[in-house]
């Protein structure tokens, strides 16, 4: 039962409190998630409130973090303390990412060409973690062209990060949000727990004696430091810390009352964060990766390179890619799959610097709005003489030829 008598108003610097109310003021600023946790446990344990009404009428944009955090959060204030959550003035996006219910994997059927992204996702075990990658690395390579390595460290980022939650948080499950941004050309990736936190996990271990968590945080991204060498070597966290510093980009990690940030290859950590609990300690990991600066996973690995098995797949004995259209479940009806199987081959090139034959097997007949966009546009933008150089076409039947030569023909009388 709430307390019936009212607390008084207080701001945080992105978010307030009137009642019973948490006001936000962005989903933008990582400082909301520290604010919103204190606001939540101060309603709760001082002033009585079982039920917390969130007002979005201030929010206009989000981003991964910190919003995938607080979902996080308020599915652990939901079931593990049984608070109900009421919402007011909700925008039409925060429905469509899922903020109030993570979309749980082990519900849903992932297909590489669903979109995966811009959404909010709650995983329990490995196999939801391999169902996830697989889904948001499908929706990457359709979604926007990406330099050479990119695919891979996303598929590094997003697997071994999963994998530290399920090996060593100590939760019952996890969240993860990846977002494209087309027009800075960057991806964003944020994966959130709130089980005990790196330096609880750290303290576990016979190897390391971290002071607190800020030192914690800092041995993590440290070569072979892990909790138990039993489960695992512990190069996760550093391999990532390394594809970020080679690709410019951006890196947060919050665990317990410390932090580290990387920008563009400055580090710095901090501490005196407010956390969920002296237990659950919650653990958010967050990195921008720039599309268009190529990667060197070699190099970020020390020598190691990742198995793409969904490239090796397609590879043929000759080593070319094999690029069945068939196999898109996007369809080859509409100028929207063309676009997606467009920007895929283009990843694919980008990749292997292998040719690819786009195959069109089993395919009776495709939409002139598909030719054009998928064919004729690529031809366009790579030129004719560096089109036939890297793309090959095949097992087209004479109705496809005949849709595909027209189109490619008004396109390119249109270029000219």
């Amino acid at each position: 039962m709430d307390n019936k008598q009212s607390d008084k108003f207080f701001r945080n610097y992105n978010s307030w409190v009137s009642g019973n109310t948490l006001k936000f003021g962005n989903l933008t600023n990582q400082r909301v998630v520290p604010e919103f946790v204190n606001s939540i446990k101060r309603l709760y344990y001082k002033f009585g409130h079982t039920t917390i009404i969130l007002d979005f009428s201030e929010v206009t944009k989000i981003y991964p973090y910190p919003t995938a955090a607080i979902a996080g959060y308020i599915h652990y204030f939901k079931h593990e303390l049984g608070l109900t959550f009421e919402y007011e003035n909700i925008p039409k996006y925060l429905k469509n990412i899922h903020f109030f219910e993570p979309i749980e994997v082990s519900k849903t059927t992932i297909n590489k060409n669903d979109n995966c992204l811009d959404k909010i996702w709650l995983f329990k075990d490995s196999n939801e973690v391999h169902q996830l990658v697989y889904g948001i690395l499908g929706s990457i390579r359709t979604s926007i062209e990406c330099e050479a390595g990119i695919i891979d460290a996303c598929t590094w980022g997003l697997n071994e990060i999963m994998d530290n939650v399920i090996q060593h948080s100590e939760a019952e499950c996890g969240f993860a949000m990846a977002a494209v941004h087309k027009s800075t050309k960057n991806i964003n990736i944020c994966i959130f727990d709130y089980g005990i936190g790196i330096y609880r996990s750290l303290k576990k271990s016979k190897y390391h004696n971290p002071k607190n968590a800020p030192d914690a945080i800092s041995l993590a991204v440290q070569e072979g430091v892990t909790r138990d060498k039993k489960i695992g070597q512990g190069n996760g966290m550093w391999g990532l810390y390394n594809i970020v510093t080679l690709n410019s980009g951006m890196m947060s990690i919050i665990s317990g009352k410390g932090g580290l940030s990387l920008v563009k290859g400055n580090m710095r950590t901090f501490q005196e964060i407010q956390m969920l609990s002296s237990t659950q300690q919650a653990t958010t990991v967050n990195f921008n990766l720039n599309l268009n600066k190529e990667i060197s996973i070699k190099e970020a690995l020390n020598g190691s390179e990742l198995v793409d098995m969904y490239i090796e797949n397609m590879e043929d004995e000759y080593d070319r890619i094999i690029f069945k259209v068939a196999d898109a479940t996007s369809g080859t009806g509409t100028r929207q799959s063309g676009l997606k199987i467009k920007t895929e081959v283009i990843n694919l090139y980008k990749k292997t610097k292998k040719p690819v034959i786009i195959d069109f097997a089993e395919i009776g007949i495709i939409s002139s709005s598909f030719a054009d966009e998928f064919i004729g546009k690529l031809v366009v933008e790579l030129g004719f003489f560096q089109f036939q150089k890297i793309f090959t076409l095949t097992n087209m039947n004479t109705t496809i030829q005949t849709i595909v030569q027209r189109s490619l023909s008004q396109r390119m009388a249109q270029s000219l």
